[in-house]
């Protein structure tokens, strides 16, 4: 048995730029955004009290590294002695090209860094925290060693790639970690912490009432009171959401990417979203993740499905379409839908167990991913209703996955009747219609809510562009079969 003694963590010459937080404090987190997405909280919560190890996934640059930081400030924060705990708080990302160097025995670090920072636990609760954790190899049996010995150790990891993060949890890791998968800003967290958009102080104050409102929303069991409760309380954030309507567009287009939004040109912005959303994710994460060897034609599959977000269609289709044998495609779309590209919504059923079908309709992760690829303008992206009607829907589709609670999202058609979405939540079920245009009919209107009965839904809230007259909601409601809100999309935006 080696009688080396171990390190100190302030020897390891690859972590002291990781940890400013050993040396002063007091400019320590001087770079570190303010701004802290809605996440935050629980992960906090969890990264201080959950006895398993916590990881953040998700896609590239959407703030995951950003928020370990965040947890760290406040584990300072909180510290009755904050210096002291600074010193028990390791950050490390394992994509330093320093593990990659000739002769360096990458395992005999890991294992000396885990080590030495246990050996501080006697004095306080010792974090280690390590980012970009899938580019070290064999990574989660290390994790289920030190986790199974009961080392004092608490780890929390992050992933671009949720490939390996999901596949082996479930193989090695199941019961003892906890997943935050983390996408895109959400439009709340866009206007919220976009300075670009010169969001005013009355108006930040007022964000956190349309998020406590969209939370007791989702809290609401009888889905009647739900549709009261958004024909009533959101009259009262009237004259922001009148605001948040001018930012639907820029959303839109601009994404919830946080880097994207400062970039100086167009072209700077559209380089940066396919480098680093298509590109990396195909020719880099993919590989690591799935030893993918086709890298090229997942590429030609993932572009050929930006052309119409949200269209329906089937495997056979999709196959004709783009020239490629359908066990190819079966193979392909995992692969993007595990690395954020695309999710798919499959058709639901009249029955609570919402059996998957054969047909599926394909949205974009975020939306700005087309718009780089396909070189639009902010002006050509607007000027295009279809699309934008298509834009809208997507990004519904979007934000209703981010509701708490939820136990199935999927959309029923039958020849030319059509429910955009229809939302299980417990025992209840609501549908959701995208009617993004100039002017809603009273027809379309009570035309979904006849489908959205027959489907056995409780209520029907119909996206619009624009809000309705009061007497046009009256009229509406008093000739409805079941409740009815009408909400523009701004405001619905605002309650994920």
């Amino acid at each position: 048995m080696s009688t080396e003694p171990l390190p100190t963590l302030s020897s390891f010459e690859l972590l002291t730029a990781y940890n400013p937080w050993w040396g002063d404090l007091a400019i320590a987190f001087t770079e570190l955004p303010t701004f802290r997405r809605d996440v935050f909280d629980d992960l906090y919560a969890d990264v201080t009290s959950l006895p398993q190890m916590v990881s953040v996934t998700g896609p590239r640059r959407v703030g995951k590294s950003t928020l370990l930081q965040q947890c760290i400030q406040q584990l300072i924060a909180d510290a009755p002695d904050g210096a002291a705990q600074a010193r028990r708080i390791v950050y490390f990302s394992m994509q330093d090209p320093g593990l990659e160097l000739p002769g360096f025995d990458a395992d005999r670090f890991f294992n000396q860094l885990v080590a030495s920072a246990a050996a501080q636990a006697k004095e306080g609760t010792v974090y280690l925290f390590l980012d970009e954790i899938q580019r070290f190899p064999r990574w989660e049996l290390y994790l289920k060693k030190y986790y199974d010995l009961k080392t004092p150790v608490r780890f929390i990891v992050s992933g671009s790639a949720s490939t390996p993060i999901f596949r082996k949890s479930r193989e090695s890791l199941l019961g003892r970690i906890k997943d935050f998968h983390v996408l895109p800003f959400s439009f709340r967290e866009y206007w919220a912490s976009n300075p670009n958009l010169g969001l005013s102080a009355r108006r930040r104050k007022m964000l956190p009432g349309f998020g406590e409102l969209g939370r007791e929303w989702s809290s609401v069991v009888d889905q009647k009171t739900l549709v009261t409760h958004l024909s009533e309380e959101l009259p009262k954030f009237q004259g922001i959401w009148n605001t948040a309507a001018s930012i639907v567009e820029p959303f839109l287009f601009e994404g919830g990417f946080p880097e994207v939004w400062n970039l100086p040109t167009l072209l700077a912005k559209q380089e940066y979203l396919y480098q680093n959303q298509v590109e990396r994710v195909i020719f880099e994460d993919l590989l690591v993740a799935a030893e993918f060897r086709k890298p090229e034609m997942l590429r030609r599959f993932y572009l050929g499905l930006l052309k119409d977000p949200g269209r329906e269609s089937n495997l056979s289709q999709v196959s004709k379409e783009l020239g490629m044998v359908r066990s190819t495609i079966e193979s392909y779309f995992p692969l993007l839908e595990a690395t954020d590209l695309v999710w798919r919504l499959h058709k639901h059923t009249s029955t609570k167990a919402t059996p998957k079908a054969g047909n599926f309709k394909t949205y974009l992760v975020d939306l700005a991913v087309r718009n780089a690829v396909m070189k639009l303008s902010q002006e050509q992206m607007v000027a295009d209703a279809t699309l934008m009607g298509a834009y809208a829907e997507n990004v519904v589709a979007n934000h209703l996955r981010r509701w708490p609670g939820l136990v199935e999202l999927g959309y029923w058609r039958r020849n030319n009747d059509e429910i955009d979405f229809i939302v299980d939540l417990g025992s209840t079920r609501i549908a959701v219609e995208v009617k993004y245009r100039n002017q809603v009919l009273d027809k379309d209107v009570l035309k979904a809510a006849r489908l959205a009965q027959e489907h056995g839904c409780e209520a029907c809230v119909v996206v619009s562009k624009e809000p309705l007259p009061d007497e046009a909601l009256e009229r509406l409601k008093a000739a409805a079969p079941l409740p009815v809100a009408v909400v523009p999309l701004a405001a619905f935006l605002m309650l994920f």
